[in-house]
């Protein structure tokens, strides 16, 4: 019950400061830019914007929330209430992903129609929203500007972008096998061609893992680097 009201909190957090509208806008240039691209290459090209951008929202938007949120107090304040560390991870990681599949569907349906199999692509997109969302609160909770967030965050991202070579082709493919963004890949795939339960599979465990090692390092960061700085012990998971 906590981790939804948290949730509907920072829906009303992210609606007032913005963040749905600029969201809004973003889309919209995607789908416009996609309109223009021959049908050769409008699959690919929407592929890796649905690849991006979970990832992008995942990492900005949740970097920038936990900023606006530090420069606000907010912390003080919401970690006296009976609200736990992992509800506020879990909600943010719920909140943004939302916001990515219902972006993501919106950039297909009105560029390359209905994926082949939603639920696969669907599950490819919210997965790698949540996995960027912590990995963002794990690094902004080591940062206290908005230009070393930026910096530590490309660097802490760049290794998951690697899978993106095995997707154009080059060196081969069993070198990215062990990263949980080619996990990503594979599921969006799923919106233009079959993936069998096998591959299904291999990649929805990828992204776990992902998600889980993510979650425990943003759990630990935000702990040490905030929650000890405000004196909540009893915030802890």
């Amino acid at each position: 019950m906590r981790t939804m009201t948290a949730v509907a909190y920072d829906i009303r957090f992210q609606i007032k400061h913005g963040f749905y509208g600029v969201y809004a806008l973003v889309c919209a240039i995607y789908v416009l830019l996609l309109r223009f691209l021959p049908q050769s290459y409008k699959e690919k090209v929407a592929l890796l914007l649905t690849f991006s951008d979970p990832g992008a929202l995942g990492l900005i938007l949740a970097g920038g929330i936990v900023l606006l949120e530090k420069d606000q107090g907010v912390h003080d304040s919401l970690f006296v209430t009976p609200l736990r560390l992992r509800e506020y991870l879990l909600a943010k990681a719920f909140s943004i992903s939302v916001i990515s599949l219902f972006a993501a569907w919106a950039i297909h349906m009105f560029s390359t129609g209905m994926p082949a199999a939603p639920f696969r692509f669907s599950i490819g997109v919210l997965l790698t929203s949540s996995m960027f969302t912590f990995l963002s609160i794990g690094v902004v909770a080591r940062t206290q500007s908005i230009n070393g967030f930026i910096l530590l965050s490309q660097m802490y991202s760049l290794p998951l972008a690697l899978p993106l070579l095995g997707f154009f082709g080059i060196g081969p493919d069993v070198l990215y096998r062990i990263f949980p963004t080619e996990g990503s890949l594979v599921l969006l795939e799923a919106a233009y061609r079959s993936v069998t339960v096998a591959e299904t599979l291999y990649a929805t465990a990828l992204l776990i893992v992902g998600n889980a090692s993510f979650y425990l390092w943003a759990h630990r960061s935000f702990e040490r680097k905030i929650l000890l700085r405000i004196g909540e012990g009893g915030a802890k998971g």
